[in-house]
Parts: C-alpha cells; sequence; structure tokens
C-alpha cells in the first residue's frame, strides 16, 4: 500500500503512454462519464484498466477507495431521502412528516456517487502511472515555459512527499500513545489534523527551500541568463499509439455528446 496519488514505478502499457495522452484520456472520461446513463459500468471498468494495463491491484490504493466510499454512501442516501416518486422503497409518517425513501432518488444518488468516484479513480490513474517530471518534461513541449512546467512536476512530486511526511507524523503520536491521527472519532481526528497542521507546513517549507536551493546549484536559470537553448535530459515526444489513443478518446467523446444531443432533439 502506498500513499494517494503517488507514482508507481512500473513498465507496462500505460506507464509507456505519453503523460499528454492520458491527460486527454482523464478529461474525456470525465466528460464521458456524465453523458452514459450507467455509470458504475465506467469506474469498475477504470479499476480493470489499472489492474491489466498498469500492473496495480486495488490493493496498492485501496485508501482512496475507503475514502470515496462514505462520501458516495452519503451522497446517495442524501438523494434517496429528499427525491420523492414512486416507486418509493420506505414510507413513514412521524408526527406531521412524512419521510419516504424512493428508488428515483436511489438511480440519481447512485449515478452521482460513482460519477464522483470514476473522476477521483481517473486522477489516481494519472498520478500512479505517470512520472512527475515527464509529466513536467511534456508540457514544455507542447510550449508551456520551462520554470511553469517545472512548477507543475514539482507540485505533483511535493505532494505525495507531504503525504509521507503526514505519515510519519501520526506514526509518532501512535508511538507516543495518542490516536489524534488514526482515531475515527471526528471530533479526535480533525483536532489532531490542526496540531499537525504546524510541522507538516514546516516541514513542507524547509522541504521546499532544499529542492529550489539544489535546483539553483544545478545552473535552472543558466540557459536562460546566457540565452543558450536548454538542452533536456530525456527527450518526450508522441508515438503513434499516443496520436492514435487521443483521437479515439476525442471520437468516442464526440460520438457520445452527439448522440445525446440528437436524442434529446427528438420528438417525445
Amino acid at each position: 500500500m502506498r500513499p494517494l496519488y503517488q507514482f508507481s514505478g512500473q513498465d507496462s502499457f500505460l506507464h509507456r503512454l505519453d503523460p499528454r495522452t492520458k491527460l486527454i484520456f482523464v478529461f474525456c472520461y470525465l466528460l464521458i462519464s456524465f453523458l452514459v446513463p450507467q455509470p458504475w459500468v465506467l469506474f469498475f471498468l477504470l479499476i480493470a484498466a489499472i489492474w491489466f494495463l498498469a500492473g496495480i491491484p486495488p490493493t496498492e490504493y485501496y485508501p482512496f477507495l475507503l475514502l470515496m466510499l462514505p462520501i458516495m454512501v452519503a451522497i446517495t442516501l442524501v438523494h434517496i431521502f429528499l427525491i420523492e416518486g414512486a416507486p418509493y422503497l420506505w414510507a413513514a409518517q412521524v408526527g406531521p412528516v412524512h419521510i419516504s425513501a424512493s428508488r428515483p432518488g436511489l438511480q440519481v444518488g447512485l449515478d452521482l456517487g460513482f460519477r464522483l468516484g470514476t473522476m477521483g479513480l481517473a486522477f489516481t490513474l494519472f498520478a500512479m502511472t505517470t512520472e512527475p517530471f515527464q509529466w513536467g518534461m511534456s508540457m514544455y513541449r507542447w510550449g508551456l515555459p520551462y520554470k511553469v512546467a517545472f512548477m507543475f512536476a514539482f507540485a505533483i512530486r511535493l505532494y505525495p512527499l507531504i503525504q509521507e511526511e503526514f505519515l510519519v507524523i501520526q506514526r509518532a503520536l501512535k508511538a507516543r500513545g495518542s490516536n489524534a491521527l488514526s482515531s475515527f472519532n471526528p471530533f479526535v481526528f480533525f483536532p489532531g489534523v490542526v496540531t499537525s497542521a504546524v510541522p507538516l507546513g514546516l516541514g513542507a517549507i524547509r522541504r521546499s527551500q532544499d529542492i529550489a536551493m539544489a535546483m539553483e546549484l544545478r545552473g535552472l536559470n543558466l540557459p536562460d541568463e546566457l540565452g543558450r537553448p536548454r538542452v533536456l535530459f530525456r527527450d518526450v515526444r508522441l508515438r503513434p499509439i499516443d496520436i492514435a489513443l487521443m483521437c479515439a478518446c476525442v471520437g468516442i467523446l464526440v460520438a457520445l455528446l452527439g448522440a445525446r444531443l440528437f436524442t434529446n432533439w427528438l420528438p417525445r
């Protein structure tokens, strides 16, 4: 098990794809999840894709699934009791208040819950199969200034480091007999998060300063100061399979969008 949104260094089909290809796929997949009537199919298809095309089983990112489960259940329950309409799953009269659970509310709640889960899982696929600095180099190839591209890559790289530091603080508190960051009681957990925010923030600032100093010592600004072209250690280029997959994703999205618009225009 690894922290959420951490790169998994493996050699698989998804790992070898260009980051731009995976970004287009994630964007199209998110839009497609709002166009299909059964978003739960896309949710489990994404789990299968991560497993078979990236070699990452669900046991590697099950904290994300556990994190999304109560949110999806809460969204479903809210819609069950707020949306009225027959047929009803359950109905009761409590004094002057009529309480009911409707089947249309269950359907709408499940659709929204699985769409939300699909969105998070799509970003998990991108994070676990894309090396941060390869993502930065691909953005530089797309015309983004080098410093801005490096900032994006560094932000993606810094997030797992902050998670690891949070786990270190959690284990340190647990070794001292405190369950502030491991308790399921929100009145205990959230005050613990507030308490750990100070060492977590100071650690992130210290790490950022160390990395900035290391980049300056390695001549990050030297090509700009000398007016020379920047030499890249890794040459990130789009392959034919990347272009084909991007065209396929955009084509499927356009086809589904056209079918949805055509269905809405049909007379009823």
